[in-house]
């Protein structure tokens, strides 16, 4: 092997064990969070759900358009210390700092706008939860510069824990949105102080080497701005022309149906980053290890967005409970185009490794005046339905804008990743048809959705992996992800017991 090859299988190993921590880490907080949901779905009306979801639309579009990439800086920076510490610390503070302010200043007129008196006291109470996470330590990031995300396993773990803890016995005592409000401001005190407890820094405020921080991430500041307004303008479009009660229906269900796609996906994306960046002096290495990470997430996110369609009917009642019924339209619509979204989820950090950022504004501009005005007059026109159907097709607009920025980026054919994803997609649309086609021939009956929502898991996942494995093996056996689950398999029955 020669030496590039060592360092190429040293950087994969380190990306994969980087996805695994940080896999394990999302399987445990939305494992918790799931738990979480299901909890207070039950305990909480949906209305209860729609008046914090305003607030926490709020909360989270004022985070995205101040975002200046702190843990992407820390990264970015390769040998980091107080020069580039320090300053992060004092931006993301006075970030902090800015967005309660204007939280709690707004909460008055966001009440009188919808009407509605709790949403003064949510815009309040949610206020703590930025004002607390500006105040993180800015070395912990070096752990996932470093990919040694065993730590970050750790405190993600403890504050989700803390998080739930708190939700659930003020749902429980209260039944009320505080439940909500208090469990996220718990999880942020606590990770705040892992953060230093983990990786002991102590930051000082200062202003001097601002400049070169926001000199890169002027682009990502802009990114942030545009893709915060793509990602939360909907929620109040949604609120102003539905009730409370249709609006926690489409926040819970679009949450529902990203769960099995984004907890895949998200993991995925962020090892690949760290590997990517380091591979910045050698671009000509850079487009295949993009594709091998649409690859796996072809594999894995594909099955489990078209999976969830299928099995929506009885996956959100007996998950959430029957007042959750007519949040089915919204996963099933969802689950399609977050699938086919996630493939290309890396491009983002893609195009940042190559200092491309211009791109993902461009791309985060051109998805925002090309989708926003039919989606804000379906939801006008059609109200709940139009939402739902609108955000579901809409979608698909960002899956075309990021293979045009793998093109521009890459210099490579447009088509080249959706031509990597061949066989996972040739295998989800067997099973698409096996649930169309076959699947209603032997339907069960409604009053037993436990054992057909198990049925449907079990059939539709043996129909993917056959398929998958069946056009793996029509194309020879080619090295990919298919290839490294059959050996990994293959060495675990050596080493099992006769």
């Amino acid at each position: 092997m020669t030496v590039e090859e060592q360092k190429s299988a040293g950087l994969t190993g380190k990306v994969a064990a980087g996805a695994a921590w940080i896999v394990a880490a999302r399987l445990v907080m939305r494992s918790l969070g799931f738990i979480n949901t299901i909890i207070l779905a039950r305990l909480l009306a949906p209305a209860d759900f729609g008046v914090v979801a305003i607030a926490t639309a709020a909360m989270q579009l004022l985070q995205g358009v101040t975002d200046f990439g702190v843990s992407q800086a820390v990264i970015k920076f390769r040998s980091s210390g107080r020069a580039a510490l320090d300053p992060l610390f004092t931006l993301s503070a006075i970030r902090g700092v800015v967005i309660a302010a204007f939280l709690f200043a707004i909460a008055g007129p966001a009440a009188q706008f919808y009407d509605d008196p709790r949403v003064f006291w949510v815009f309040a109470g949610i206020s703590l939860y930025p004002l607390i996470l500006g105040f993180l330590n800015p070395a912990f990031y070096e752990f996932e510069r470093d990919l040694k995300l065993s730590k970050e396993f750790i405190s993600n773990s403890i504050n989700k824990l803390i998080s739930v803890a708190v939700s659930i016995a003020v749902a429980v005592i209260f039944k009320n949105y505080w439940a909500i409000i208090l469990g996220l401001s718990a999880g942020a005190l606590v990770q705040l102080l892992l953060s230093y407890v983990l990786r002991p820094y102590l930051p000082r405020f200062t202003l001097r080497g601002v400049g070169d921080v926001l000199g890169f991430s002027g682009w990502l500041f802009g990114v942030s701005i545009v893709t915060a307004l793509n990602n939360k303008l909907d929620m109040f479009i949604v609120a102003r022309a539905v009730t409370p009660a249709e609006t926690g229906l489409y926040s819970v269900g679009g949450q529902f149906a990203e769960l099995p796609t984004t907890e895949i996906a998200a993991p995925i994306a962020r090892a690949v980053y760290p590997g990517l960046s380091a591979l910045q002096d050698q671009p000509q290495r850079m487009a295949p290890a993009f594709l091998k990470g649409v690859e796996a997430l072809a594999v894995t996110c594909l099955p489990a967005a078209f999976g969830l369609t299928f099995v929506a009917r009885d996956a959100v009642p007996l998950l959430l409970g029957d007042q959750w019924r007519e949040a089915i339209p919204v996963v099933q619509f969802a689950g399609p185009v977050l699938g086919f979204q996630c493939i290309f989820i890396a491009t983002y950090y893609y195009a940042l490794a190559l200092g491309r950022a211009r791109l993902i504004f461009m791309r985060e501009v051109l998805y925002f005046v090309l989708r926003l005005p039919p989606f804000a007059w379906a939801v006008f026109a059609h109200g709940l339905m139009g939402a739902i159907v609108a955000g579901g097709l809409l979608g698909f607009i960002r899956v075309g804008l990021n293979l045009a920025v793998y093109a521009q980026a890459s210099g490579r054919p447009f088509w080249e990743p959706l031509w990597r994803a061949r066989r996972p997609i040739g295998a989800v649309a067997a099973m698409s048809l096996y649930f169309l086609l076959l699947r209603p021939q032997f339907d069960l009956p409604d009053s037993q959705p436990l054992i057909r929502l198990a049925a449907d898991i079990i059939a539709g996942g043996a129909v993917y992996c056959a398929a998958l494995l069946g056009l793996w093996r029509a194309e020879g056996g080619p090295d990919g992800v298919e290839s490294l689950l059959v050996r990994t398999l293959r060495r675990i029955r050596r080493k099992s017991p006769a």
